[in-house]
């Protein structure tokens, strides 16, 4: 591994925001039973397959190193073929959310789980980055397309935001890690090591927000409506 590479991990597991969805993506993880077959849409790396039991694990991105390279509105499954669709930090990248919720609840069983995440206070970080919902928003918008949500919960309130903000600063100021010179890389570094003591103490004190009107995002537990 490259240094580069252990910095990015190191920073990823100290970056409050990174921890707070896999936390909250674990606790919906155990609350389920073993699924048969997952679906994870816009995958990625898959970061949380490790989390779902299952005897099938499909990844599907536009990407390259997917399972399945397919657009996340025409998916090539056939109806009914997973019981559990994993679709974190998706939705807002995909020009057409409504189409793609359609294809999500064709592909699930009758009696599937999907597990939505979506941000909500957050800076545009691609060039395909469309869209932002509250979470009165993403009840209707999931009702539209036959899904009940059973649970919905907040990532986190104002604090847990500001630390995220902090830490983004180096990001935001010196770019993207392909577009930095070496000496650039150094700054970065040593800008996050310096701001990421105060994240992480703005991220102890989150459990004092208990509005979360200024949150991360959400993650939604949901299931075709009977």
């Amino acid at each position: 591994m490259t240094s580069l590479a252990r910095f990015r991990k190191l920073a990823l597991a100290a970056d409050p925001a990174a921890r707070r969805i896999r936390t909250e993506i674990k606790r919906v993880a155990v609350e389920l039973a073993p699924a048969d077959c997952v679906l994870d849409l816009g995958s990625g790396q898959a970061p949380y397959a490790g989390l779902f039991p299952h005897r099938r694990y499909v990844t599907a991105d536009l990407f390259v190193g997917a399972d399945v390279q397919c657009d996340a509105t025409v998916l090539p499954f056939r109806a009914g073929a997973f019981d559990l669709v994993l679709c974190t930090e998706v939705l807002e990248h995909v020009p057409d959310p409504e189409a793609t919720l359609r294809e999500i609840r064709r592909v699930m069983t009758e009696r599937g789980t999907l597990i939505l995440t979506t941000p909500l206070t957050w800076g545009v970080h691609a060039p395909q980055d469309y869209h932002r919902w509250t979470d009165s928003a993403l009840v209707r918008l999931l009702a539209r397309h036959g899904f009940h949500v059973r649970q919905l919960r907040a990532r986190g309130g104002v604090f847990l935001v500001l630390a995220a903000l902090l830490l983004v600063i180096p990001w935001q100021v010196l770019g993207e890690a392909r577009e930095r010179t070496w000496w650039q890389t150094l700054l970065y570094a040593v800008g996050y090591a310096v701001l990421v003591i105060p994240a992480l103490g703005l991220a102890a004190l989150d459990p004092l927000d208990r509005r979360q009107h200024f949150t991360l995002g959400y993650v939604v537990l949901c299931e075709p409506a009977r």
